[in-house]
């Protein structure tokens, strides 16, 4: 797990389906609502990758693809105003099908560079 990627940061409240939000990190302080800032998500399979979320801008962008101890790291952006954790959890949750179909493609192309 790359160093900024703490397992003891990953938020309880996010898990669904499987799949939890850590921070990276110190959280911020104000001014209030955060317009963006860095996360990881674990895939079920603890698997992980990076994000920067943005209040505006693109709704997912590849940054970077993958590299050694993650499947990528991705711009998002989170549609609901942060104004604290549980709203990084609600635009986790948002954000997700996303993320999920980009690690689909991953696992695919994965999976066929190994056969």
């Amino acid at each position: 797990m790359p160093p900024a990627y703490d397992e003891n940061r990953l938020l309880a409240k996010s898990v669904k389906e499987g799949w939890r939000l850590g921070l990276v990190g110190i959280p911020w302080p104000g001014p209030w609502p955060k317009r963006c800032g860095d996360l990881f998500v674990s895939a079920p399979n603890s698997e992980l990758a990076g994000i920067a979320w943005e209040a505006d801008g693109p709704d997912f962008l590849r940054i970077l693809g993958p590299s050694e101890g993650r499947w990528g790291v991705f711009q998002l952006r989170f549609p609901i105003p942060v104004m604290c954790n549980d709203d990084l959890v609600r635009n986790f949750h948002a954000v997700l099908p996303l993320l999920k179909a980009e690690y689909a493609a991953y696992q695919a192309a994965s999976d066929s560079a190994t056969r």
